[in-house]
C-alpha cells in the first residue's frame, strides 16, 4: 500500500493521531480530506485547491481509504477503492443513526442513508488500529495473501489459487493422504473451493489452513493452520508436510508457532487436535507441543484421539 486517504467528518477521534503517525512512519503517504456538506474540504473532490492536492480520477493500485461518512463511501466506490468504515456508537451502519434526532450531522449532510456493507471492516475506535492492520485490509481488498508468521526456517502465509498445482504434487504421495483428507479429484473443483475458502474462511474468521514455505528457497512444503470443526467450540490445529521435507522438524516448528499465534494474536482459549490412533508421528507431535489426550471420539465413522491444550 502506497497511500491512505482519510475522509472524515471529524479529525478529533481518540487514537486517530497515533494511528496516522504509525502509518506515516511505515512510509505510507497520508492524504487527508475533511467533509464539508456534500463535498470534501469545501471544494470539488477530484481537486482540492485549498490543500493543493490532487485526487486522481482513477486511483491506482496502492490506495486505500478510512472514512466515517457516506460521502467517503461513495468516493471509494467511484474510484474502485477499498475502505474501512468508522462507525460511531449508537449507529447502525446499514440503516444510519439509531436515534432519529441524529439524522443529520453537524455539517448538515444527511447520514440516514449510510450503507457500509461493502467495507472490509467496521471499526468503532482508532485506539487499536495501526499500519499493519490497515495494510492487511488493503491486501484483502486487492486479493493479496497475508503473511501470518515466520519461524527460523519457514514462512506461513494464506493460500492463493496459484498454490493449487503445487498442492496436487504434494498430495500425490500416498503417505500424505493416509491420515488426512485428499484434494478434489477435479482440479477445477479444487480451484473453486480454494477461492471460496479465501473469501469465506479467511475473510470471515481471519484464520484457516495456511501455506507453509521454506523461507530461503520459497518452496511450498505443505499446509498448516487452524480450522473449525462442527460440534466443537474450540478450533483445531492441523498440518501436512510433503514427504521430501519430513523428519526435519518442520511440523514441530510451524505448529509450535501456530499455537503461540492462536494464544497471543487470535486470543483463543484452547485448541484441539484430532488424530487417528495409528498415526503415531502426529500423536508424538501433539505430546511434544503440550497437548493432552482428552477422549476418543468418532468422526465420520473413524475413531480418533482428541488431544487438547488450554492456551
Amino acid at each position: 500500500m502506497e497511500r491512505l486517504y482519510i475522509i472524515l467528518r471529524d479529525f478529533g477521534y481518540t487514537g486517530l493521531k497515533q494511528f496516522l503517525l504509525d502509518v506515516k512512519l511505515k512510509g505510507i503517504e497520508i492524504v487527508p480530506y475533511a467533509v464539508n456538506g456534500d463535498s470534501l474540504s469545501g471544494e470539488d473532490p477530484v481537486k482540492d485547491q485549498e490543500k493543493g492536492a490532487m485526487i486522481p480520477a482513477e486511483c491506482k493500485t496502492g490506495s486505500y481509504l478510512v472514512t466515517d461518512c457516506m460521502r467517503g463511501i461513495l468516493f471509494a466506490r467511484e474510484k474502485g477503492m477499498g475502505y474501512v468504515y468508522y462507525e460511531e456508537a449508537g449507529t447502525d451502519f446499514r440503516n444510519g443513526p439509531v436515534n432519529p434526532s441524529k439524522a443529520s450531522d453537524e455539517t448538515g449532510m444527511d447520514t440516514t442513508a449510510v450503507d457500509a456493507t461493502d467495507a472490509e471492516c467496521i471499526i468503532q475506535g482508532f485506539d487499536e488500529l495501526d499500519a499493519d492492520f490497515i495494510t492487511k485490509m488493503y491486501q484483502r481488498h486487492v486479493h493479496l495473501p497475508w503473511t501470518i508468521l515466520r519461524t527460523e526456517r519457514l514462512t506461513l502465509r494464506e493460500i492463493t489459487p496459484a498454490d493449487v498445482d503445487r498442492l496436487y504434487e504434494i498430495y500425490a504421495e500416498p503417505s500424505v493422504t493416509l491420515y488426512t483428507e485428499d484434494l478434489f479429484e477435479n482440479r477445477e473443483d479444487e480451484l473453486a473451493y480454494t477461492e471460496s475458502y479465501i473469501k469465506n474462511q479467511y475473510g470471515f474468521f481471519g484464520y484457516g489452513l495456511w501455506i507453509v514455505e521454506e523461507t530461503d528457497t520459497g518452496r511450498v512444503v505443505g499446509r498448516a493452520g487452524i480450522s473449525n470443526r462442527e460440534g466443537y467450540d474450540e478450533a483445531e490445529l492441523g498440518y501436512v508436510i510433503e514427504k521430501e521435507r519430513q523428519n526435519r522438524g518442520y511440523a514441530t516448528e510451524v505448529c509450535r508457532a501456530i499455537v503461540e499465534y492462536a494464544r497471543s494474536v487470535l486470543m483463543m482459549s484452547g485448541l484441539n487436535c484430532f488424530v487417528r490412533q495409528e498415526n503415531v508421528p502426529s500423536i508424538r507431535l501433539c505430546r511434544r507441543l503440550g497437548f493432552e489426550h482428552l477422549e476418543d471420539t468418532e468422526i465420520n465413522g473413524i475413531l480418533m484421539n482428541r488431544y487438547h491444550m488450554d492456551l
